[in-house]
């Protein structure tokens, strides 16, 4: 009896011990509060909730001082700020996303269109990563971790000598040869590797010279209704509005992708495709028989490219946001692929 008196009386010790190895570690006392007013204590509590100390000061302003609330609050917009956001998280894909070079004040910047970046992040599903356009970079490490790679438009055009013409500067520029010089050893190193990629305008234009292939520069007399080049307009909107028929290839790859025989597409593009790179398959073409579109032959997955700007109305326009859903799901495959390799 009295062996047993004694457990009994050991057990709600024990157990009270068990409670306690099992509570989650707390970021902070239960009961500590923040003093807005104390700016040493916001901004270590700031960088303790991962915040800023302006968001910190809102959140304490709505939801009080004590640091539970605060943490609490903020968690909750977070939440409803995801909403819209980027599908891709913590371990999604990565995609690479080909820099322009420009200099502003003097000085040479790398340039992305937030257009490209949210299209990657919006409906790709994917973590877009720049590689900046700089002539000295490492082709392979830029390739090295990349689930995807996206060659976008640009303000520039790719310079003559690059596919054997000679160049006039008035009619035939601005350049940057600095993007000239990386993409075209990028483009033939991420295919060889197998590594899903979609070149839109002056990236399609790349790819074809790349591989082999020529540009030539529309007529700058052509009425709007013909011309391939940036329409007049006041907005973006209005320059990037769909005003152009394509048809698609039977039986191929855009057709597959967007289920149509024709599609309403932009046209930003006063340079078009003169003679097509071997390996290149024509996927669209215009009313004036010129090449919209192509994919790569050879390419082990996705590899599509668009003199049109999907990546524009991709978060409304059916076909745009298929063929951006297409290169994401190319890309989920990759990674999977090399998770189990």
């Amino acid at each position: 009896m009295q062996s047993r008196s004694n457990h009994s009386r050991r057990l709600p010790f024990h157990c009270a011990s068990i409670h306690e190895q099992k509570q989650p570690k707390q970021l902070h006392e239960p009961r500590s509060r923040i003093d807005p007013h104390d700016p040493v204590a916001c901004s270590g509590w700031a960088l303790r909730l991962g915040t800023n100390v302006r968001e910190l000061k809102a959140a304490i302003h709505q939801f009080g001082s004590a640091a539970d609330a605060v943490a609490y609050g903020l968690q909750q917009w977070r939440r409803s700020a995801s909403r819209g956001q980027w599908q891709g998280r913590s371990g999604a894909p990565q995609i690479g996303i080909l820099s322009d070079s420009l200099v502003a004040r003097g000085e040479q910047l790398a340039a992305v269109s937030m257009v490209c970046v949210n299209a990657i992040g919006l409906v790709a599903g994917a973590v877009p990563r720049i590689l900046p356009a700089a002539p000295e970079a490492d082709i392979d490490a830029y390739l090295d971790g990349l689930d995807g790679l996206f060659v976008g438009g640009g303000q520039t055009n790719v310079h003559p000598s690059r596919y054997g013409q000679t160049v006039d500067e008035k009619r035939d520029g601005p350049f940057d040869e600095f993007r000239d010089e990386v993409a075209l050893r990028l483009i033939p190193r991420a295919l060889a590797r197998g590594i899903p990629a979609l070149f839109i305008c002056r990236g399609f234009q790349e790819l074809n010279v790349a591989l082999g292939g020529t540009l030539s520069k529309e007529p700058d007399d052509l009425p709007e209704e013909q011309r391939h080049g940036t329409p007049d307009a006041d907005n973006e909107d209005a320059r990037y509005r769909l005003r152009q028929k394509v048809g698609l290839r039977k039986g191929g790859v855009l057709q597959q992708i967007c289920g149509a025989d024709s599609i309403l597409v932009n046209s930003l593009h006063s340079f078009l495709i003169a003679d097509l790179a071997p390996g290149l398959v024509a996927e669209a073409v215009a009313d004036d028989g010129s090449i919209e579109a192509v994919s790569v032959e050879s390419a082990s997955d996705f590899a599509l490219g668009t003199l049109f700007h999907p990546d524009y109305w991709a978060s409304s326009d059916h076909a745009s946001a298929r063929i951006l859903s297409a290169f994401g799901d190319a890309v989920r495959r990759h990674a999977r692929a090399q998770g189990a390799a």
